[in-house]
């Protein structure tokens, strides 16, 4: 798979701005920095934004900020209070411990891993787990188009409006093996530059030459 010439049908069927992203989970810290960099202190979201300008890295949970996000990605053991759902309730993101405890449980969540790699993908020097881009509505409304273009297959999508690019985007679309579309959550809105009319879709790496090679016959059209 030539993900450079991937990449580059992608921004040029979506007339993209910034590249879609390759992101790489690893059990074990030493697999990545044979081949990436190390990051400083970043949070996830940022991480994938950062690499959607061009940069490549990895970073520990040392590097990757959120606590939350680290927890879903396998980095560290999530903290009780959010396991139970206090904090949630306590950062009126629900309305009580309760529901608070039935969101997290809804979010998709990853096993112990010691690291992640971000590079864009037409710099892919391995093959990621999930692609993500971050794009306008109707470019997104074109890989819905795209996904459903070879089996006439509907895109299932479950958002809660909290752990988006962590739960949302990368370990649901890894563990379903299905492209899923987020609309950020408040801690990607307040620590990113993510806009308001930009929408994040994550595809599973085995979807994405199919989505790219349907995506070409529709730009065509």
């Amino acid at each position: 798979m030539d993900y450079h010439e991937i990449s580059n049908i992608i921004k040029k069927s979506l007339n993209l701005k910034t590249s879609p992203v390759s992101v790489k989970l690893f059990e074990k810290e030493k697999d990545a920095e044979k081949i990436f960099e190390k990051t400083d202190k970043i949070m996830h979201c940022q991480a994938i934004i950062t690499a959607s300008k061009g940069k490549s890295f990895y970073g520990t949970i040392a590097e990757i900020g959120c606590p939350i996000g680290a927890g879903i990605l396998g980095l560290k053991e999530l903290p009780e209070k959010i396991l139970n759902g206090s904090q949630f309730n306590k950062m009126n993101v629900t309305s009580s411990q309760e529901s608070g405890k039935a969101l997290i449980d809804s979010v998709a969540k990853n096993q112990r891993i010691e690291s992640i790699a971000y590079m864009p993908l037409e710099d892919s020097k391995i093959e990621p787990d999930v692609v993500v881009i971050i794009a306008k509505p109707r470019q997104i409304f074109d890989l819905i188009r795209a996904n459903a273009y070879q089996e006439g297959k509907r895109m299932d999508n479950s958002v809660g409006g909290t752990q988006s690019l962590c739960g949302d985007i990368v370990i649901n679309s890894i563990q379903t093996n299905e492209p899923h579309i987020s609309f950020g959550c408040m801690g990607s809105h307040m620590a990113t530059e993510l806009s308001q009319d930009q929408v994040i879709i994550g595809i599973p790496i085995s979807k994405i030459e199919e989505i790219t090679n349907s995506l070409t016959i529709l730009h065509k059209r």
